[in-house]
């Protein structure tokens, strides 16, 4: 039997023994079940001066009954790299382990105790989820599914699968502050999955019936939804309790349990976006910012979740109900555009994709390196759980003024490069006396040329890995399926590749080696130092370097004339340094505000704004527009002053009352309710003051308010923009519980507060101040050159 595999897990046999469970779907879309018998849990022990009768006597009395070793074994393994004899220890159940652990760290070291069985099993077999699997058995029948009793299994590769995905995302009434399951009810569900979709709304015992039927129907392999883990399902299994409905949602009948507070589904992946969300550079990440992120928000409703209560209260289910819709069409278009990345990340280091997306980059290499290790024989470290610091990268502080014709040229792979050249790995670092080691500048830390570390092995592997799938990439059309999964591949190699060194000082990593981690950095200062030195020598001036890159320019010659010149430099660097580099980006004009802050127009005309706040979400949209306006006008008219004079027309329009109502909302999201805050900040206050009047904002959603004049704190004087009812850019008429107040806007607050540190940071640097933009004084072009 053939197809591929979806998850893995175990279940225990009436015997009591565990058995390992495999679901698989073969390449017509059937889903069958592999259970494999014949494999035992185990972990490692060092002899420690211990003989193996003195293993097998241990006995640790639990309410279970008495657990023993089930059986021992003296085998040979390599730590780090070294050839050791250490016991091999098999427990009757995987429950077994944790208690025989214990018992054992009283006496001596133990390994590998803290591997999931099934993952363990994945790890020996050499399988992989989303990856080919080969089984032969008895084929048999149970519970409508076909199974599988293994007596080979192996896996072959395939083609990333396209598992079945469905999206949901509940509604609930609730007339304040977050739903309560004890007492809100559920009012909708929206369900997407392929061309299938269904709001679900009616009597809430209904719409659990219907929605557990559906996911029946449809069959997904994988359930997607945002923050589901933490809320939806929690919220579910409490209503589905109270109005006895059975969440019986697994491929084998068997309702929807929850270990370690993660929600599990026999059979099926269970993927929550946000944690995925987590690791994207997006601020305030709710459902649509995210999906506005990837390129994918769909905007169908003209409310937000405040105002659901209101809305369907007085009759218009129908704006609730597009709400929903909007909500579960952005939750399974995030899932389109996150979940192939997670699919081949799952392929290389084996474990299902739902573990995948809820872990770390750390544990993540963790995962690889547990697989890699487990072929050549080595036994994994247990994790270190210490923290230490070392120093980072080096920084060259950059250049003041506006800089035409500049280049930035990337150290590509840096870190993983200096890994794979200097031989650093925690089996290669020697403490002490070596004649033939690499030594890391500054730091000493030495690490034996030969042989070959464990890391440096690796490295190249996934490098030598991606530059052939690259190379199969440049002969196909840019558009097929197969230069998407290709390209996919090649993406997650990266990821992975690059997240080597900074595993290394990771405080949770089974290999950490601060030695390692410091020794990396050491030599790329080294290489930036060297590669400035390098480039001034040449005749280019060095205008900013920071950790793997550097920009440079070279005297007044033109992008075109600046290219070959560039090379001989790229030349020159590759001959002593074992890195690779390229151009990163030709900036037309280009200004540094601070290190890792800048800005640049490039030679074809794109705006490339690193590090500066145009997209903070405590600005008010007319101080993020200043300065999105300050830096276009530095760059395409090299005016700084223009620009200057752009803010002192802006300051003047607000004291003129010249505002529009959107131009000087601030909106801030809440992480918690409003109520749950300690430190009442301005947004919180705010919401807090719409609660007093039924308006209710919930976590994750976005609280917009003003601020007016008055005594207190900011605070103490903001005002959410739902209460709110006239601004004519002086006065606001504002809805209170006694009725409708005047308040002036807090103009000294916009201009002080907003404008003039929106852009202040960025006119610093060409001589300006806070006074000249209000106007004392003016500076002219002929200043920043």
């Amino acid at each position: 039997m053939e197809g591929w595999l979806l998850d893995a897990d175990y279940i225990t046999a009436e015997d009591g023994r565990a058995v390992v469970r495999l679901w698989c779907k073969d390449f017509d879309g059937n889903t069958f079940v592999v259970y494999d018998r014949n494999f035992q849990p185990y972990f490692y022990a060092f002899k420690n001066g211990l003989s193996k009768e003195d293993i097998e006597k241990i006995v640790v009395k639990s309410r279970e009954g008495v657990i023993k070793p089930f059986k021992v074994e003296e085998v040979r393994r390599k730590v780090f790299g070294k050839e050791v004899e250490v016991f091999k220890i098999y427990a009757y159940h995987p429950q077994h382990v944790p208690k025989l652990r214990e018992e054992l760290k009283k006496i001596t070291e133990v390994r590998e105790a803290d591997i999931p069985f099934a993952y363990r099993y994945l790890i020996d077999k050499d399988l992989a989820c989303m990856d080919g699997i080969r089984v032969e058995g008895k084929v048999r029948e149970e519970r409508g599914l076909k199974v599988i009793d293994a007596e080979h299994v192996e896996r072959f590769e395939i083609p990333l699968p396209e598992p079945k995905v469905l999206a949901f995302d509940c509604e609930m009434l609730t007339e304040l502050g977050m739903p309560d399951p004890e007492k809100d009810k559920i009012i909708i569900i929206g369900v997407k999955c392929g061309d299938f979709e269904e709001i679900i709304t009616g009597n809430e015992r209904e719409i659990l019936l219907r929605f557990v039927e559906i996911i029946k129907e449809q069959d997904p392999d994988v359930i997607v939804g945002y923050n589901q883990d933490n809320f939806d399902w929690p919220y579910i299994r409490k209503r589905a309790e109270k109005l006895s409905v059975k969440l019986n949602i697994g491929r084998d009948g068997s309702e929807i349990s929850f270990r370690g507070g993660r929600p599990k589904i026999a059979g099926r992946l269970n993927v929550d976006l946000y944690d995925i969300a987590m690791k994207l550079d997006v601020k305030v990440k709710t459902l649509e910012n995210v999906a506005e992120f990837l390129g994918r928000k769909v905007e169908l409703a003209d409310i937000e979740a405040k105002d659901i209560y209101k809305r369907w209260t007085s009759g218009d289910k129908e704006s609730v109900l597009k709400y929903s819709k909007q909500d579960v069409l952005n939750t399974y278009f995030i899932a389109e555009e996150l979940l192939p990345m997670h699919y081949e990340l799952s392929r290389m280091i084996r474990i299902p994709t739902d573990d995948v997306a809820r872990i770390g980059r750390g544990k993540q290499v963790d995962w690889f390196l547990l697989s890699e290790a487990y072929k050549i024989g080595e036994i994994a470290p247990n994790p270190a759980e210490v923290e230490e610091s070392y120093e980072g990268a080096f920084v060259l502080e950059p250049s003041r003024g506006l800089h035409k014709n500049v280049v930035c040229l990337d150290f590509a792979s840096m870190y993983p490069s200096i890994m794979i050249a200097y031989n650093i790995s925690p089996d290669t670092y020697v403490f002490g006396k070596c004649d033939d080691c690499y030594v890391a500048p500054e730091v000493g830390h030495k690490f034996r040329k030969h042989p070959d570390g464990f890391f440096k092995r690796i490295l190249k592997m996934l490098i030598e890995k991606r530059r052939e799938i690259k190379n199969q990439m440049k002969s196909l059309d840019r558009n097929s399926r197969e230069y998407l999964l290709l390209n996919i591949k090649q993406q997650t190699l990266k990821i992975l590749t690059n997240s080597f060194y900074g595993y290394t000082g990771w405080s949770g990593a089974r290999w950490y080696c601060r030695q390692c981690a410091e020794a990396t950095t050491a030599w790329g200062r080294h290489l930036i130092k060297s590669a400035v030195e390098i480039a001034k020598k040449l005749g280019f001036e060095v205008l900013y370097g920071d950790t793997d890159s550097i920009f440079v320019k070279k005297g007044n010659l033109s992008l075109e004339k600046i290219r070959g010149e560039v090379e001989k430099l790229i030349e020159e660097i590759s001959e002593k340094f074992p890195v690779q580099i390229e151009v990163d980006e030709y900036y037309k004009t280009i200004f540094f505000v601070e290190k890792k802050r800048y800005a640049g127009l490039t030679e074809d005309g794109i705006l490339v704004v690193k590090g500066l706040e145009v997209r903070r979400g405590d600005w008010c949209e007319l101080a993020k527009e200043v300065q999105k306006k300050v830096i276009e006008i530095i760059l395409k008219e090299e005016n700084p002053e223009k620009a200057a004079e752009y803010v002192r027309k802006v300051i003047n329009d607000i004291k003129s009352g010249k505002v529009k109502l959107e131009d000087v909302v601030i909106y801030k999201g809440l992480t918690k309710r409003p109520d749950k805050y300690e430190s009442k900040q301005a947004h919180v206050k705010a919401a807090l003051r719409a609660m007093e009047l039924g308006i209710v904002y919930n976590v994750g959603s976005k609280v917009g308010f003003v601020v007016v004049e008055g005594a207190g704190n900011v605070g103490d004087r903001a005002y959410p923009i739902d209460l709110i009812e006239e601004f004519d850019g002086e006065n606001l008429v504002i809805r209170t519980r006694s009725g409708s107040i005047v308040k002036k806007l807090d103009k000294d607050y916009y201009i002080n507060h907003q404008i003039i540190p929106s852009v202040l940071r960025i006119l610093e640097r060409f001589g300006y101040n806070e006074a000249s933009l209000k106007g004392a004084t003016q500076k002219t072009l002929d200043a920043f050159w």
